[in-house]
C-alpha cells in the first residue's frame, strides 16, 4: 500500500488521540491485526479497542522490552493487513549493544515519517547545507542508519553519499585500548581520508569518535571545506559539540540526532555553540517519558531513564525502556510545523560503565 502526499500531510496534522485510536484499531483488529498484540491482549484479558483512548491507557499493557521483539518472527509484529505487501517495508536491526540484535520494520511512508521528514524539517530550520557532497562513515548492512543516509542526502538535493562501511558489532568486541581496536579504527579512517583527498566533500555524517579521528587526519583546508556535520550513532556531549563547532569545523552547521532503529530519529532545532543538546520528535508518532528505577514518571526538572512509545501502523511499541537517561522537556516554541511533542535534553548512557561499553566507533 502506498500513501499519497495528501494522506501524509493529513497525518502530520492529526492529533495524538486520533493517531492512537487509528493505530490501536489496526493492531487489534481481530482479522487483520497483529499476531503479537492480539495474543498479548488475550493473555492480559483486555479489550484494547474499548479500553485504550489516551496515552495513559497504554499502561494496561505494561512495559515492553527488546526481548519481547526477539521471541517471534518479524511478521508477528506487523498487522496481517500488510503481510501481502511486505515489499513496501524497510527492515532494520539494532546494533546489539544491550543484547542480541532486534529486528523491526517500517512501511515506506512511515520510514520517511520516522527518519527523513524530521531531518528535512530541522535542516531547513537551522540552515543545514543543501546540494553538497556527503561522506557517510558508519554501519550499513542490517542497520537502519545505513538505509536512511541516502534518503537524507537526496532530500537535500545531494547525490548518493560517498561512504565507508564498518561493523559496529565487531568493533564492540575489541577493547578500546587494544592494538586490534586501534588497527580497526585506522582502517576506517584510511578509507575515509582517501575519499576526502579526492572528492569535494561538504557534509560529514558519522559518530563523534570517528569525527575526532578524522579531524586529526584532515588538514586545516580540508576541515574548512566542510559546510555541514551531522552526528549519529552514539551520544555526543555539549563540550564535544562546542570543540567540533568552534575549533575544528568552524565553517559547518552542526546538527545532532537522537534515535534508534526501533523508534526513529529526533532532531535538534538549535545550533548555537555551547548549547545543551535538546531533541524533539516530529509529528504524533513518538512519545517520551522519563522514569525512575521503579517506573514512576518524573517531572521535567529531573533526570531519569527514557521510556518511549512508537505509534505506527507498521509496528506498535509500547512503553519500552531505552538504555539512556535524560530530562524530559516541553514541546519547542517557535519551531517548524510538526514539532509539537515533548523532547529530551542531554541524553546519555545510564552509567559510566555503560559509557565504557559503547565508547567504540558506534
Amino acid at each position: 500500500m502506498s500513501m499519497t502526499n495528501a494522506e501524509i500531510v493529513d497525518r502530520e496534522s492529526e492529533t495524538v488521540e486520533l493517531r492512537l485510536r487509528r493505530v490501536i484499531a489496526l493492531h487489534f483488529d481481530p482479522q487483520c491485526g497483529t499476531p503479537f498484540w492480539l495474543d498479548r491482549a488475550a493473555d492480559l484479558g483486555i479489550d484494547p479497542l474499548s479500553r485504550v483512548r489516551t496515552l495513559g491507557d497504554l499502561e494496561c499493557f505494561g512495559d515492553m522490552s527488546p526481548d519481547d521483539l526477539r521471541r517471534r518472527p518479524l511478521e508477528d509484529y506487523i498487522p496481517r493487513r500488510w503481510h501481502h505487501r511486505m515489499d513496501r517495508f524497510i527492515v532494520g536491526q539494532t546494533g546489539g549493544t544491550t543484547g542480541t540484535g532486534t529486528w523491526t520494520a517500517y512501511r515506506n511512508d512511515e520510514f520517511d515519517e520516522a527518519f527523513v521528514t524530521p531531518f528535512v524539517a530541522s535542516a531547513g530550520h537551522v540552515g543545514f547545507p543543501a546540494r553538497e557532497k556527503w561522506l557517510y562513515v558508519g554501519p550499513t548492512g542490517p542497520h537502519i542508519i545505513g538505509k536512511v543516509v541516502r534518503h537524507l542526502a537526496n532530500a537535500l538535493g545531494s547525490p548518493d553519499p560517498f561512504s565507508v562501511d564498518f561493523d559496529p558489532r565487531w568493533a564492540k568486541k575489541l577493547p578500546n585500548d587494544s592494538f586490534a581496536h586501534e588497527r580497526y579504527v585506522q582502517h576506517v579512517i584510511d578509507q575515509a581520508m582517501a575519499i576526502v583527498r579526492t572528492q569535494p566533500i561538504g557534509v560529514l555524517f558519522t559518530t563523534p569518535v570517528v569525527l575526532e579521528a578524522m579531524r586529526v587526519a584532515m588538514s586545516e583546508a580540508q576541515r574548512d571545506r566542510i559546510r555541514g556535520v551531522h552526528y549519529g550513532g552514539m551520544a555526543v556531549t555539549g563540550e564535544q559539540m562546542r570543540r567540533f563547532q568552534e575549533e575544528y569545523f568552524p565553517n559547518a552547521v552542526h546538527l545532532s540526532g537522537y534515535g534508534n532503529t526501533l523508534f526513529g530519529c529526533c532532531l535538534e532545532l538549535e545550533t548555537i555553540a555551547g548549547r545543551q543538546l535538546e531533541y524533539y520528535p516530529f509529528g504524533t508518532r513518538l512519545h517520551f517519558e522519563v522514569v525512575d528505577d521503579n517506573g514512576v514518571v518524573l517531572g521535567p526538572s529531573r533526570t531519569g531513564r527514557v521510556r518511549f512509545t512508537r505509534l505506527d501502523e507498521s509496528m506498535l511499541i509500547v512503553r519500552m525502556l531505552e538504555r539512556d537517561q535524560a530530562k524530559l522537556i516541553d514541546p519547542p516554541t517557535g519551531a517548524p510545523d510538526g514539532f509539537a511533542c515533548a523532547g529530551v535534553r542531554n541524553p546519555r548512557p545510564l552509567t559510566e560503565d555503560s559509557v565504557a561499553d559503547v565508547a567504540g566507533l558506534y
